[in-house]
């Protein structure tokens, strides 16, 4: 939580109060973009080594199973050198494929996982998105509540309410006297 505390040191000295969550939650979603960035391109590069890795392994396979139709057809031939030679070649394949099983399979694990930390960083983020638009409206909120208040406070003020009595008085007591003058 360093970046939290550093980032709360350096934003309270220097921004309004009201604005600090919003500030924050900028800061955090701008730095933890760039993290998700880099995130979205180590993943895409373990997926496509594991990816590459498994299409090799498959190869190896596939080479051995026609390695192995060919022996087969070699020894039907009666052409047993031939056919060892597939056969050695079969299994050298089947022994490429085997090494690479392991590779794969961990590369399909940190694969999946560096994909479930990236679903994770990336809601964390919406999160984070969805806080500060709330923080931003309640500010705004906050404000219109503030400036309706102060008007509410100088239209219906006593000071307010003592000049309309007196206004009043002084049309009805200029009224009266326009009444009471001769003609």
């Amino acid at each position: 939580m360093g970046l939290f505390s550093r980032l709360k040191d350096l934003f309270k000295a220097k921004i309004p109060q009201e604005d600090y969550p919003v500030r924050v939650l900028s800061d955090f979603i701008e730095f933890y973009s760039e993290k998700l960035r880099e995130l979205s391109v180590s993943v895409n590069r373990s997926e496509s080594e594991w990816l590459l890795l498994k299409g090799k392994m498959n190869l190896h396979i596939v080479n051995s199973a026609m390695y192995r139709d060919k022996a087969d057809q070699e020894a039907r031939l009666g052409n047993a050198d031939m056919a060892k030679y597939w056969l050695v070649q079969a299994l050298s394949q089947e022994t490429y494929s085997e090494n690479l099983k392991s590779e794969v399979e961990r590369l399909q694990r940190t694969t999946k996982q560096s994909k479930d930390t990236l679903t994770q960083l990336e809601n964390k983020l919406l999160t984070a998105k969805e806080m500060r638009k709330k923080f931003m409206l309640r500010q705004e909120a906050a404000k219109s509540t503030m400036q309706m208040n102060a008007v509410l406070k100088e239209s219906f003020s006593s000071s307010a309410l003592e000049r309309m009595e007196e206004e009043t008085f002084l049309a009805e007591a200029k009224a009266e006297l326009m009444q009471s003058r001769p003609k």
